[in-house]
């Protein structure tokens, strides 16, 4: 029996325990790895044709039952290396990277651990086998140690480990294959990649994967490595390839920067937003991914190699260094085009939003992040600018305001800085006054199409859609103003029908009237109900409200009426129903309508059919099209009857200074 030199019961019960798969599997990575020094040093250069390894997991998904055998054609473990074995914080590996803490983990990680290694002393081919168990003394047991017959070509060693031990590994330790696969993959993702692995067969539960063939399949291009220096970090290598899109598939993100020290990936980090591009290439289907490692990184990762030792802010600047290298070196062609095609997603954003081209396309670009391609994306960058150069500006006019009406001496630079502030001023507002002209007239054009396609639909089949679309470009279907969780006041296009509602905060549309109304029953509807205390049409402080608009749209071109149907009976009925209610304001505070309140009502139809027969004894409007009646008896105010036609030309005069103003015209 063999007692291992120092503290090893403590030593183990100090060892961090995993928190996740890939930790749970560092104990097997380090048989690995010991694997792959051993090969190295039987074959030298030639290691990578002629070494093998392999790794058999059986019972993955048993804590109790599973078993996991490594074994490698290496050296075996010489007396040199059974020494270095038996010895804690050994630096027989240092030069590799090596802490001398692997085969600790195997004590921490599973209950059974037995060696089977045969190496060659002189001309003698001898094999050594024993038991490492977790124990204060003795901790190598059944030790045997015998010649046997054969030559160097039989050389190599087998681990086995069975049952996972500790609440630690048996919670974290990955039952699914393709778990295991990935992670195995990314730990040694270096060596694979970069072609410094013999071969490697993974078998889980009779399934295999075969590395290095496995990770350099994926790999299309190799980008070369560049020698990066820095007065920090010294001189960092990163070695560049461009593979497919499944070399990412088990990684978060699409492009990928590795963290290597000592041969091995300490940590990987996606770099999508650093460069910006997502998948390039003929067909869209490859990614980045890159090594870094130097000596920088070599020095300052943790004995179990899992971990650096430095703040992750330190690892986020050297991802970031290494990432701007990529942009402008490895994949520089790919992200030119990318760049191009961003320009021109900006330059379009730009023409349909002008209140942000405060600066250059190219100047705002660089303000945007690497990978904004979209609309939104680009405004949610920009706005944060936007509102810090009003904020300035603003700041500067207050100063100018100040010494003009101080008493202060006024500096000679006073008038330049008065121009300047009023030049900018200026070009704000005319960028802003393009973005809001630039609306109404999309709203104006696209609502003349609609109401065209929906006239032109005479085979009595119905466009619900497209009449719902029509329908919110004025006023959102099924909401109301007065609940601020439901809509905006800028939801609705009302200042089609009169400039004074542009504003406006309470609306309902297409909604019952037991809606709006306290203790009504009524199933009909208006299609809008409008009241602003403050603008125009409502009253002001706490009186009864004095003026209320109420419109009915009525499909375009629709000609079959009833024929009892009257526009002044529907009318008068819906303010009957309000009159003898209450409406919630949009505070939910009561508001009444007062005896003599004066009704502004507009009935927006096309006057065909029998809605023309029954308003021919109406007055007509001074362009003879539409039809106004006074209303009688207990109701003031008075109905207007105005074509779809009229709606969206009156609109249009309304607004063709703004339009010419913006160098903007209406579509035919």
């Amino acid at each position: 029996m063999t007692t291992l030199k120092g503290d090893i019961v403590n030593r183990v019960k100090r060892l961090p325990k995993p928190s996740q798969a890939a930790e749970a599997l560092q104990p097997v990575f380090e048989a690995v790895s010991n694997a792959l020094h051993a090969i190295e040093d039987a074959f030298g250069d030639q290691f990578q044709r002629r070494g093998d390894i392999t790794v058999t997991i059986a019972n993955a998904g048993d804590q109790d039952g599973i078993e996991i055998i490594v074994s490698d054609n290496g050296v075996g473990l010489e007396d040199p290396r059974f020494e270095a074995f038996c010895t804690t914080d050994t630096d027989f590996k240092i030069g590799r990277g090596g802490k001398g803490v692997g085969r600790l983990l195997w004590l921490d990680a599973f209950e059974s651990v037995s060696v089977i290694s045969q190496y060659q002393s002189g001309d003698q081919l001898f094999r050594r086998s024993f038991v490492f168990k977790l124990e204060s003394s003795d901790q190598i047991t059944e030790e045997k140690i015998e010649p046997i017959n054969g030559s160097a070509s039989d050389r190599g060693t087998t681990v086995t480990f069975k049952g996972l031990r500790g609440s630690a590994y048996r919670s974290k330790f990955p039952i699914q294959q393709a778990t295991i696969v990935k992670h195995f993959g990314s730990h040694f993702f270096a060596d694979f990649i970069l072609g410094r692995s013999p071969r490697i067969i993974l078998d889980i539960d009779g399934t295999s994967t075969t590395f290095p063939d496995a990770i350099q399949e994926l790999q299309i291009e190799d980008r070369g490595v560049a020698h990066l220096t820095s007065e920090e970090f010294g001189e960092l290598q990163l070695a560049s390839f461009v593979c497919h899109k499944q070399a990412s598939a088990n990684f978060d993100g699409l492009h990928q920067l590795h963290l290597v020290a000592n041969g091995r990936t300490v940590t990987t980090r996606k770099i999508d937003g650093l460069v910006g591009i997502g998948r390039f290439g003929p067909d869209a289907d490859r990614v980045f991914h890159g090594c870094i490692s130097g000596d920088y990184l070599d020095e300052r990762v943790n004995q179990e190699r899992t971990q650096f030792n430095f703040d992750e802010t330190i690892v986020d600047q050297i991802v970031k260094e290494c990432a701007e290298h990529v942009r402008t070196n490895a994949l520089h062609e790919e992200i030119d085009s990318f760049d191009a095609s961003r320009l021109g997603g900006l330059r379009e954003f730009l023409s349909d939003y002008p209140s942000f081209g405060f600066e250059d396309a190219e100047q705002l670009l660089d303000r945007t992040p690497k990978n904004a391609t979209k609309a939104e994306q680009f405004a949610q960058a920009l706005i944060p600018i936007r509102i810090r150069r009003d904020k300035d500006r603003n700041q500067r006019i207050q100063q100018i305001v100040s010494q003009l009406s101080g008493n202060d001496e006024v500096p000679e630079n006073l008038v330049e800085t008065i121009k300047t502030a009023a030049a900018e001023i200026r070009a704000e507002e005319q960028r802003q006054l393009t973005e809001y002209v630039l609306r109404r007239k999309v709203v104006l054009d696209v609502m003349q199409v609609l109401i065209r396609r929906i006239r032109e639909r005479d085979d009595g089949s119905e466009d619900f859609h497209l009449e719902e679309t029509l329908h919110k470009f004025i006023c959102p279907m099924r909401l109301r103003g007065d609940d601020p969780s439901r809509v905006e006041r800028s939801d609705h296009d009302l200042w089609i029908i009169d400039e004074r509602l542009t504003f406006t905060k309470y609306f309902a549309s297409d909604v019952p009237f037991t809606q709006l109304i306290d203790g009504a029953n009524s199933t009909l509807r208006s299609d809008l109900l409008i009241y602003d205390r403050i603008h125009g049409l409502g009253a002001e402080g706490e009186d009864p409200l004095r003026r209320v608009m109420l419109v009915e749209f009525k499909k375009p071109g629709r000609r079959d009426y009833e024929d009892r149907y009257s526009p002044q009976n529907q009318i008068s009925e819906y303010i009957t129903r309000l009159q003898n209610g209450e409406i919630e304001d949009f505070r939910n505070q009561r508001v009444r309508i007062a005896d003599d309140c004066i009704f502004y009502c507009y009935v927006i139809a096309d006057i065909v059919g029998k809605l023309e027969i029954h308003t021919n004894g109406w007055r007509t409007t001074s362009d003879g099209r539409g039809r106004i009646q006074d209303l009688n008896g207990r109701f003031r105010g008075v109905i207007e009857i105005i074509e779809w036609a009229d709606l969206i030309k009156d609109a249009r005069l309304r607004n063709l200074a703004f339009i010419d103003a913006a160098g903007l015209q209406y579509n035919n």
